[in-house]
Parts: structure tokens; sequence; C-alpha cells
């Protein structure tokens, strides 16, 4: 079934200020609380003294919330934080001030809440709306339940459930987008993608151009910031696991060795280490960019920069790209999924490096009836399957040289895309459909539970 072009989010869901680790274990469920909060401050959802506040986390987020430090995210969101609000203060310390008080201020009264005792890790819950279900409640001086809402975090940091729309139904009973329709009407009116999403942000969603702008610039300076922090930053990442930062040192090598290069070129060096530098950000709880999540926020960022030092592009061209990254990630988030949850790791590195090649393949030249789908197409097809297997639910091993392997990937595929003549045998629909379908085969331990893969190796976590 093909849907109208508003059945994709939109590029500002998919491109946005997060907060690592995790898109939908950390960002999901920090703006969902924040949510949750607004909405008992109504006057209809009056209470009386002494109510207090419950979470229950189910699924996945239950298996790996705490590796992806989703009871400080909500704790977070309780006390009024979203990813702006964090500037100049941390996730930790606002949890630790919520501790402390041990209560939030909703509306003009304040609702108890143990920030410890009060989020429970519900594992053995079955029959969910999605892997990544949660469940806040108000809970009034007896213990009756006096409001309560239950909300999925879909993937990037999107939420459905309460004043988010209905709860999301499975992936496989999705309505479907047709990407190749976009590229037929691109074709007809004369457009490329670039103004094709400038049309549709400004008809479907109210975004006029200049809001689109100021977005996508704003995107691209954090981008930018969180490469450029992950390249100074030095010391072990937050965890178990003890790992060591390491992109300060492998630029400082690079640099190194620059004259030495002979069998990979030096961008593709390069490239690796800008994702690594980014992604290290993410796992440290810094300030990043969902690409289309954040677990994979270092693919697009990396490949984007690496182009612009060696074309010197101008804003408006980091705005183009940006814009069609955006819009290939919209559509397998409307056709498939970006969740980990849902369909492993394909849905996250493999969307992220389709968004880069698609974008770097416009930068290049590339055509959109054949060239930028075929490189989206070209990155995706080669994470098919892909799991999503965090190490004691970190977003650390493999997460991080995954999205060096993205960079890389999608420069490779715009490449190819751009020396391949005619028309791909396999469309970008159709390897977004693949992946859909390949996700729902793959094994639950296969899907950021952290139970298999990697995560189930002996003696590597901690």
């Amino acid at each position: 079934m093909t849907t109208s072009h508003a059945a994709l989010p939109s590029i500002f869901e998919i491109l946005k200020p997060a907060v690592g680790p995790s898109s939908s274990h950390t960002l999901g469920p920090m703006l969902a609380a924040r949510a949750f909060v607004k909405e008992a401050a109504q006057p209809a959802a009056a209470m009386g003294a002494g109510a207090r506040i419950r979470v229950t986390l189910y699924g996945s987020l239950a298996l790996t919330g705490r590796g992806h430090l989703t009871d400080v995210a909500i704790a977070a969101g309780l006390a009024g934080y979203g990813p702006r609000e964090l500037v100049g203060t941390t996730l930790a310390e606002v949890q630790e001030r919520v501790r402390k008080a041990g209560r939030v201020s909703v509306g003009d009264r304040e609702l108890l809440v143990d920030a410890d005792r009060d989020v429970i890790f519900d594992a053995a819950s079955r029959d969910l709306p999605h892997p990544n279900t949660m469940r806040f409640a108000v809970l009034d001086f007896e213990g009756n339940e006096a409001l309560s809402e239950t909300y999925v975090s879909v993937g990037g940091g999107r939420l459905a459930g309460g004043t988010f729309g209905p709860l999301v139904r499975n992936v496989a009973q999705r309505d479907r987008a047709s990407a190749g329709a976009v590229v037929s009407a691109c074709a007809r009116q004369n457009i490329d993608l670039v103004e094709h999403v400038y049309r549709t942000e400004e008809s479907e969603y109210g975004h006029p151009r200049s809001a689109v702008d100021a977005h996508l610039d704003e995107m691209w300076e954090l981008m930018r910031s969180a490469i450029d922090r992950g390249l100074a930053a030095e010391g072990v990442l937050p965890g178990s696991l003890r790992l060591e930062r390491r992109a300060r040192a492998l630029y400082a090598r690079f640099l190194e060795q620059l004259p030495h290069f002979h069998v990979l070129s030096p961008e593709a060096s390069l490239a690796s280490i800008y994702a690594i530098a980014v992604a290290e950000e993410n796992a440290a709880g810094g300030a990043v960019v969902t690409a289309p999540t954040c677990g994979s926020c270092g693919v697009v960022p990396a490949a984007l920069r690496v182009v612009e030092e060696k074309m010197g592009l101008r804003p408006e061209q980091i705005r183009g790209a940006l814009a069609v990254a955006g819009w290939i990630g919209a559509v397998i988030a409307a056709d498939a999924s970006i969740s980990g949850a849902e369909v492993g790791c394909q849905g996250e590195i493999g969307a992220a490096s389709a968004m880069a090649a698609g974008a770097v393949c416009h930068l290049l030249g590339g055509n959109v009836s054949d060239q930028v789908d075929r490189a989206a197409e070209s990155a995706l097809e080669h994470y098919l399957g892909l799991t999503c297997d965090p190490i004691d639910g970190l977003v650390q091993i493999p997460c991080i040289e995954r999205n060096a392997a993205g960079a890389v990937s999608a420069l490779n595929a715009a490449s190819l895309a751009m020396i391949s003549g005619g028309g791909d045998r396999v469309s970008f629909d159709v390897v977004v459909d693949a992946m859909r379908r390949t996700g729902l085969d793959l094994d639950s331990r296969y899907k950021e539970t952290a139970l298999g893969g990697l995560a189930a190796t002996p003696d590597v976590g901690g």
C-alpha cells in the first residue's frame, strides 16, 4: 500500500539534538518523562498531597536500560529537562539533584519520586506494543493510580503514545511510503530532492524554508562540535567496560603517517576517526545529533565533514546534503524501522550509512533518479541482517567501530554510484523492505537485548 508523502516523518524528527548514549533508550524515555509531567500538571489531573510517580520499563528498555542510562534520563525528564536544557550540566548531575530532593515540580505542585526505587525494570512481561515500552503512573497517598500513560520509543528518540499519537503498530503492519514515487515526482517536476524536502516540510509540517535552513544549520554545528570535542577528549568512557577513548590518539597518528598512505585513501581513514570521535562523545553522554539514532550518530557527520574539507563546501551545500540524508532516514523510519530493538543494527548503522551515501552522492552531483537512489541502496544492502548486540548493554563495543565502518562504506557507495552507468537492478525501496522483513526474522537476542551475538561473548563485558 502506497501512502502520501505525509506518511514520512519530518526531517526535524530524523535529525535533532540529542544526548547519548541511546536515542531510543535515553532520549526517548527522557522526552516521555517530560511529556508525562506536563500532562500531570493539567488541572484535570489534580491529585492530593503525598502523590508519587512510578515508572515501569519493559522489554529491551528493561534489559539494557541501565547501560543506556534510561533511569538517569527519566529522572532528568521528570525534572523538565530535554537535550537543549542539559547544556551546561549532565544527566547524572540532574539525577543527583532529583535524588536529593525526592520530588519534582509538576505545575504549581510537587510529586514525590525516588530516583532509585520508583523506576522499575520489568523484563518478564510479554505481549508488548513495542520492544521499547514504558508506563508512567501517578499514585495517590494510598497507592492507587490517579493517572497513567504508556509510551513506546520507536527509534531515533521518536515516541508514540499519549500526546504523541496512537501506540505504534508492529513493523510488519506498517503502511508503505514509496521513495520511488518521490523520485518520479521530482523528475516530472524537474526538481531535486532538496527542493522536494523544502516543499514537503512547508506544506505538510508548516516549516517555512527559513526554519528548515535554521534547523539544518544548527544540526551541522552540533555535528561539527561533536567531532571537535571527540578529537580533543581523553580518558575512560563511563560504564563497566572501562573503555579508553582513542579518537584523539588516532587523529594524532593519522597526521603523523599521512605522507605514508598507499593502500587506503586518507579520506577513508579520516572518516573513520571522525565517526569514532562522535560515537565516543555519544557513549560518554555528550550532545550529538540523531542521524537517524544516537547509536549511529557518527556516520553522517563524519562522511560530510570529510567531503566538506575536501571540496570546500558552502553552507547551502551542507544544508542540501543534510536534507537528502534526512529524507532517506525518514523513508527507512516509515517503511521499516530505525529502532535497534525492533530490527537490529541494520536499522541504525545501516540506515545511517544509506543516509550518508545519498547525501555525499548528492554533493558529488549525483542525479536523484538513479545515482542518489543507488548510493543509498548500495550502502544499506551491505548491512542487511546486522545484529544489535551491545556488550554489557553499553553503546561502545561494537557500536563505536561500526560507526567508522558505516562512514567509510557510505563514501564507497557514493563513489560507486557516481561511476556506475545505468539503472540498478535493486531499488532503494526494495532494500528497505528487505531490511524490514529481515528485522522481523531476527531473534530477539540480536535486537538490543544484549542476550546474543557479541553481547553474549564470555569474558568481554565488565
